[in-house]
């Protein structure tokens, strides 16, 4: 079964550093007058087996939100939060349920986690450092829905991966102690693998987005 996370929205504070940036954020309108596209995402599928102290749902959820918000390129419309039911498949053919769902906004995100996978280095195949130990490897699906019109639209489909090494230490990474929240978790290999997999989804979103609201 799928296990669901709402988006967690981070506090006002913690985004924007002045109320011109907040500001910015926040509003439906550019500095020009045109309207922002608005983008629902919804509660983000959790598919793999990775065993943790926190939710790896939560963290995609926040971070995505708040590196998104902080582009101020899209108005994220967080006012009615949607659950997503065991017979809503986001990733099927039939996407009809999604304008009933998800209006009136003009873009929905759906994201799943699909591999979250730690990986020992094949010692017989070594193809990087001898320092090396093993490797995460992380992919989440992405498909972006356009609702503006009266049959709902796919933008953007595709399946979005990381990689990242982990390097040989005598004492292991207690993911447990200095997980998700801690200071310690951002600069883990974990945490910039994560960071650089977000960073490659914002990136996609803004500008597929943008590039179907400007085709109208």
């Amino acid at each position: 079964m799928f296990r669901y996370a709402a988006v967690a929205i981070l506090a006002l504070g913690a985004i924007a550093c002045s109320n011109k940036v907040s500001q910015d954020q926040f509003t439906k309108y550019y500095d020009d007058g045109r309207a922002k596209p608005i983008i629902a995402i919804a509660p983000i599928i959790d598919t793999t087996s990775f065993d943790s102290s926190w939710s790896l749902s939560e963290e995609f959820s926040s971070t995505l939100f708040s590196k998104l918000l902080g582009k101020g390129t899209l108005f994220l419309n967080n006012e009615n939060e949607k659950f997503l039911t065991t017979a809503e498949n986001p990733f099927s053919n039939d996407l009809a349920w999604v304008k009933r769902e998800f209006s009136p906004n003009e873009f929905v995100i759906f994201l799943e986690i699909v591999e979250h996978n730690l990986v020992p280095v094949d010692r017989t195949q070594m193809v990087t450092s001898p320092e090396t130990s093993s490797h995460l490897n992380v992919a989440i699906r992405i498909r972006i829905v356009d609702i503006r019109g009266n049959t709902p639209k796919i933008v953007l489909q595709e399946l979005v991966r990381e990689s990242q090494y982990f390097s040989r230490v005598l004492i292991p990474f207690d993911y447990n102690k200095f997980h998700w929240g801690t200071d310690e978790y951002i600069a883990s290999p974990m945490g910039e693998a994560h960071a650089n997999i977000v960073k490659q989804l914002v990136e996609r979103i803004n500008d597929y987005v943008l590039l179907a609201k400007s085709r109208g």
